[in-house]
């Protein structure tokens, strides 16, 4: 809600929900409960922002005012000529906040400059200038449960106040609907289960009742997906969360629950997955990707696993894949695999915990995705991601350019098991545990599909890997021609199960593969202090 082209002396932060005690959890939790169903039957009323107003201040105990900005040529809600802003307060808030007018009315022109309050806080809501200002006083700092529902009433405001605007308040609140959506599944993204569970709710009851869920990734090609979510809904009634993906306009993500005892088909398909190809096969232009089965805390891993899939179903007649998951190589590796991996990390580990916790979240979706894509993942600009990548860089020296350093990371991440340091900095050498047995037969079972084809696949992974990743490089290096590679490269994500260039997880399996088969020789070690022998 509040951007940083807005700063106010009172900004919305506060320390890790995780730190707060349970019964606080709880408590909340309740509350936004609460919020969101009054949402639903709030929502068709005039006095309904007036009335979510209220109820935020009482929760928060402190004096509350909402400020909208007239809609150019008309007062809201009528059709006579706009007389200035619109406001909503509890009784006696409105007095005792007149001193926050004039900063008010400087933030709905567009001026950023902020309150001079220290116990003030001035919330822009929408855009730049702001839709609204919620201007709050409390002598309180704001705990972070009280920041999330700041947050998730101010879109719930912005979508009263567009449906008290539009003659079409059913499909405005159909909007509110789907952004929360969204929200729910960023929360889950960022690991913040309860609070996940507690938006996901009144939109669709008991669907993050269990603790475990498959992700499912719908590529909807050129049609509405609008048209496509409400085949899925009708499929999965009230058994599966249906967003918008915020991060590609044409895919569609299907959270489905899995019970410890559902019923897997042959091919491993879950009965809410199997209708949901019921409908992408019905649409010749729609394809589907499923993960494996995750707990809730690693969704943002079954996203990626749903979008390799989805990569696979692309070169299929079939048009829909699972996920094929094999012993990762991280639980081969062993105790020394994560003292390596602490080993690297220490900088980051020895964060404060909700700045590690952030920094780890976002630099493993960002090892998959792009910096825009990882930011509308997790509901934060890409410059965000942009600064805490770029600090991840700076802490661990290593060069987030280079895709070994990148595939190195990518693989310390996930041999991180515990988030508190084992003991002090050890001495353990990549090549040592990855020329384990284990390994080896891990990386020979990986690389063994490409032998299918004829054609010298291998070759041409191993100068891809040892180029960067980069085709043209690649081209350059066997005297091959553009196509050439990129046919290479095709055939072997069909093959080996991954996406390879679509993304990037998929290519870090690949060169592990290839490093540990010394097919392409282990790179240096990323770190500011790795010892020579590891590097």
């Amino acid at each position: 809600m509040a951007s940083a082209e807005y700063p106010q002396p009172g900004p919305l932060s506060s320390p890790q929900l995780d730190s707060q005690p349970a019964g606080e959890l709880a408590r909340h939790g309740r509350r936004l409960d609460s919020l969101l169903d009054q949402l639903r039957r709030q929502g068709e009323r005039a006095d309904g922002p007036a009335r979510v107003v209220s109820w935020l201040a009482a929760q928060l105990t402190a004096d509350l005012a909402l400020t909208v900005a007239p809609v150019p040529g008309t007062r809201a809600g009528g059709a006579e000529p706009a007389a200035g802003p619109e406001a909503w307060a509890p009784a006696g808030a409105d007095q005792r906040l007149a001193g926050a007018a004039p900063a008010v009315a400087r933030l709905l022109g567009g001026d950023p400059a902020g309150a001079e309050d220290a116990e003030l806080r001035l919330v822009p809501l929408g855009g730049r200038p702001p839709r609204a200002v919620l201007a709050l006083r409390r002598a309180e700092p704001l705990t972070a449960l009280e920041v999330r529902l700041i947050e998730h009433t101010g879109t719930v405001l912005l979508g009263l106040l567009a449906a008290r605007e539009s003659a079409a308040d059913r499909a405005t609140l159909h909007e509110v609907s789907a952004s929360l959506r969204v929200a729910a599944f960023q929360l889950l993204m960022g690991g913040q289960i309860t609070l996940a569970r507690r938006t996901a709710a009144p939109l669709v009851p008991g669907v993050l009742v269990h603790d475990t869920a498959r992700v499912f990734l719908v590529d909807c090609a050129r049609t509405d997906r609008d048209a496509t979510a409400a085949l899925l809904a009708e499929a999965v009634p009230g058994r599966a969360l249906i967003v918008r993906c915020p991060a590609n306009d044409h895919h569609l993500i299907v959270l489905a629950p899995m019970a410890p005892d559902t019923a897997l088909d042959q091919q491993g398909w879950c009965p809410t997955g199997l209708r949901l190809r019921e409908v992408v096969e019905a649409r010749p232009d729609h394809r589907i990707g499923g993960s494996s089965t995750v707990v809730l805390a690693h969704t943002a891993d079954a996203y990626q696993e749903a979008f390799n899939a989805l990569t696979v179903a692309r070169g299929l007649p079939q048009r829909h894949a699972l996920y094929q998951s094999r012993t990762p190589l991280a639980q081969l590796l062993g105790a020394d695999g994560q003292e390596w991996a602490e080993q690297l990390l220490r900088p980051l580990l020895e964060l404060p915990r909700d700045q590690r916790d952030e920094v780890i979240e976002t630099t493993r979706l960002a090892l998959g995705f792009s910096n825009g894509q990882t930011g509308r993942l997790l509901g934060v600009h890409r410059n965000t991601v942009t600064r805490r990548i770029e600090r991840v860089g700076r802490l661990l020296c290593l060069d987030w350019g280079s895709f070994a350093d990148r595939a190195l990371l990518d693989l310390a991440l996930q041999l991180l098991t515990r988030d508190t340091l084992g003991g002090p900095p050890g001495a353990v050498r990549l090549e040592a545990i990855l020329g384990s047995p284990a390994a080896r037969a891990w990386a020979r079972a990986f690389l063994a599909p490409l032998e299918e084809d004829r054609r010298r696949l291998l070759g041409t992974l191993a100068a891809w890997v040892a180029a960067g990743a980069n085709a043209r490089d690649t081209r350059v290096g066997l005297g091959l021609h553009h196509q050439t590679v990129l046919d290479h490269l095709r055939t072997a994500e069909r093959l080996l199960q991954r996406e390879l260039t679509a993304g990037r997880t998929g290519a870090y399996e690949l060169a592990w593969a290839l490093w540990i088969s010394a097919a392409v020789e282990l790179p240096p070690e990323p770190g500011c202090q790795a010892p020579s022998s590891a590097r």
